[in-house]
């Protein structure tokens, strides 16, 4: 047994460190820097300065990866889900067309769903009447598709994702300011978190008993048996292959703290996935749950998302103006803010002795500062008072390449002239500086597609 087990992990750890250096992991970590340059470059236009440097994005977004991408490798092998049972060159196409609906649909909850019930459509109803079509390539295909291993993988990837959303889905989250539907400003956080997994998968073939070569596996394995049958004087041989995979995770939090949201998100996601590989499992032995199965991927995915929007709409924003000196959205961390104390979630209610009532009125007599800056607030029930060092009248200067553009009198360079401080308060309820989400309208989408295609062929008549 001890054999057994040194052999099989020496093998494992081999192919795992083999992911690391293969071309395609490294196309997944520049998309994932590609994603975080994009984040720092919004920050960088909103406050003048990047507030999460991208090389600490990457740093912990690769250690949650490696870390992630082994405990999926490890319940891969143990399950012996193989690669060519869950019909990925079907999953994809299914997946980028939804993209083109809506850019959260690019989940394999949804296209793994709809694949699957085109398993269950084409093999129960459309074979019966239509025998012929199994000479089809494409569906006979499709119907090597083995759907309890296609719902396991659908729940293995999430259970991964909410574990990696639970230990660091809200490092790294970024301060805005968000324009709400009734027209009014408030202070969020978007949370972009995105992770490249290096993956160890199976792939099974048929060869020739005599030819069998590698660890002999126990009689149990594996669990998840394959659709592929041998023949006369032949057998199963599985190999392990190097693959990687990339994971996100977007949300919003304004009416919650960051993490506050990833653990709501998280376990959720989690029960979820659960729930899912139970039946994915269990399904392999009682195919009666293949259909529940089917259904509760897409339909429990999309009734978490509804879920946590209609608890977003019954709850308060957290991050909003109320007349009562000044919240601090964000304490930049290695700042001069943080030198002198600051922490995220201070109310401050007077500047030099003076009283301050508005984001804007906070950052102005900041600026409008010499060398020290006396702050006086409330940390939850108890008063402080602390002295902000500005170090020179010229500290807080925003990036050269944004600098130019400001003028000084608009609240977008006092906005900038603070974050560099380390300061970023609360908006007040008209704030100028926002950012406003778009709204994935499906119906407008397709009227525009149409217009387009009745003006392609009106030139060509």
């Amino acid at each position: 047994m001890v054999q057994f087990i040194f052999d099989l992990g020496q093998i494992f750890l081999a192919t795992y460190a083999l992911t690391l250096v293969m071309p395609i992991f490294w196309v997944v970590l520049f998309l994932v820097f590609m994603q975080y340059r994009r984040v720092a470059a919004t920050e960088e236009s909103l406050y003048g300065r990047v507030i999460n440097p991208i090389g600490r994005q990457m740093l912990t977004s690769l250690g949650l990866g490696l870390l992630g991408g082994f405990i999926a490798s490890v319940i891969l092998v143990l399950l012996g889900l193989s690669l060519e049972q869950i019909g990925l060159y079907f999953i994809w196409p299914v997946a980028l067309l939804l993209l083109l609906i809506n850019p959260r649909y690019l989940c394999f909850s949804y296209a793994g769903g709809i694949v699957a019930v085109a398993v269950l459509l084409v093999k129960y109803i459309l074979l019966p009447l239509f025998p012929g079509l199994i000479e089809i390539g494409f569906i006979d295909s499709l119907l090597k598709i083995h759907i309890p291993a296609l719902l396991v993988l659908i729940g293995l990837l999430h259970l991964v994702e909410a574990m990696l959303i639970y230990i660091g889905g809200h490092w790294g989250s970024s301060p805005i300011y968000l324009k709400q539907d009734d027209g009014k400003v408030v202070g969020a956080y978007t949370l972009q978190r995105f992770w490249p997994l290096p993956l160890v998968a199976l792939l099974v073939t048929l060869v020739a008993q005599t030819e069998i070569v590698g660890v002999t596996m126990p009689d149990w394995w594996p669990i998840l048996k394959s659709v592929i049958q041998p023949g006369e004087e032949q057998s199963l041989q599985y190999m392990v292959i190097p693959v990687a995979a990339g994971l996100g995770y977007s949300d919003l939090a304004f009416t919650a703290g960051p993490r506050e949201k990833t653990l709501f998100s998280s376990k959720w996601l989690a029960l979820y996935s659960i729930i899912l590989l139970i039946i994915g499992v269990t399904s392999e032995y009682l195919s009666f749950l293949i259909l529940p199965g089917v259904i509760f991927a897409p339909l429990g995915h999309e009734l978490l998302i509804l879920y946590g929007k209609k608890r977003d709409a019954k709850n308060n924003p957290c991050y909003r103006a109320d007349g009562e000196g000044v919240i601090l959205l964000m304490v930049v961390p290695g700042t001069a803010a943080e030198e002198a104390g600051l922490k995220t979630g201070d109310r401050i209610t007077r500047i030099n002795s003076d009283p301050v009532n508005g984001g804007e009125e906070l950052l102005r007599k900041i600026d409008d500062s010499y060398f020290l800056v006396l702050l006086e607030g409330f940390r939850g029930n108890e008063a402080f008072s602390l002295v902000l060092k500005k170090k020179s009248r010229s500290e807080g200067e925003v990036s050269e390449s944004f600098q130019s553009k400001l003028n000084k009198s608009t609240f977008r360079y006092l906005l900038q002239r603070g974050a560099a401080l380390g300061v970023i308060p609360v908006p007040s309820d008209n704030s100028p500086v926002y950012l406003q989400l778009k709204r994935n309208d499906t119906r407008t989408k397709f009227n525009r597609l149409k217009l387009k295609l009745s003006n392609l062929f009106r030139r060509a008549g």
